[in-house]
């Protein structure tokens, strides 16, 4: 075994690290100061490395917001959520089990949501990505809403506005509301949402 070999899957490790490090601290720093204020060179000292650094490392402001974003579509609650849902044949708790995903998708992510949300406003860059990680977003909910129409509860021409429902009441701008500006709990915004959607799409099934 060369030196090479036998040093390159701790270099890769120390590599994983330091993107992860450059990639947390940006993500601070956005959402303490704003994307537009915020410099490589504040990045790279708030994660102790060169500047060069988070250029070969993760590259530019619009890279790193690129990987905060990247890092929720992958957001392993999601494909949790999709399967638990998928496995169900309760109406009822296709809604509940959205309400609960997107919650704890929206909770843990909350601070790299509003960096997204706020950043869009400032660079066309950021723009974009949020328009995408909305189409992301909405065609997650689609698939889920799409269960409803499977289970009987929705017929096809309801089916559009099943997923409108969905992308309204567990979409960013309900928990943010919630959460952020009145100050809920997150288990007393899930559970109340979870019954806004019951009510709205079930309500001519339940007694």
């Amino acid at each position: 075994m060369t030196r090479a070999s036998y040093n390159s899957p701790r270099r890769q490790q120390a590599a994983a690290a330091t993107r992860e490090a450059i990639i947390e601290a940006a993500l601070e720093l956005f959402a303490c100061q704003g994307y537009a204020r915020t410099t490589v060179a504040q990045i790279a000292e708030a994660a102790r490395v060169a500047a060069n650094t988070v250029y070969t490392s993760v590259g530019g402001k619009p890279h790193l917001l690129a990987a905060i974003t990247e890092s929720g579509t992958g957001d392993p609650d999601v494909a949790e959520t999709l399967t638990a849902v998928a496995r169900t044949s309760d109406p009822a708790e296709v809604i509940r089990l959205t309400a609960a995903g997107t919650r704890q998708v929206n909770e843990r992510r909350a601070k790299a949501v509003a960096v997204l949300l706020d950043s869009a406003q400032a660079d066309p860059a950021a723009a974009e990505m949020l328009q995408v990680t909305v189409r992301y977003y909405r065609e997650t909910l689609g698939t889920l809403a799409g269960r409803l129409e499977d289970l009987g509860a929705v017929q096809s021409p309801d089916l559009n506005r099943a997923a409108d429902v969905f992308w309204y009441l567990f979409g960013w701008t309900s928990w943010r509301t919630l959460i952020t500006d009145l100050g809920w709990s997150w288990d007393a915004a899930e559970q109340w949402l979870a019954q806004r959607g019951i009510d709205a799409l079930l309500r001519q099934r339940t007694p």
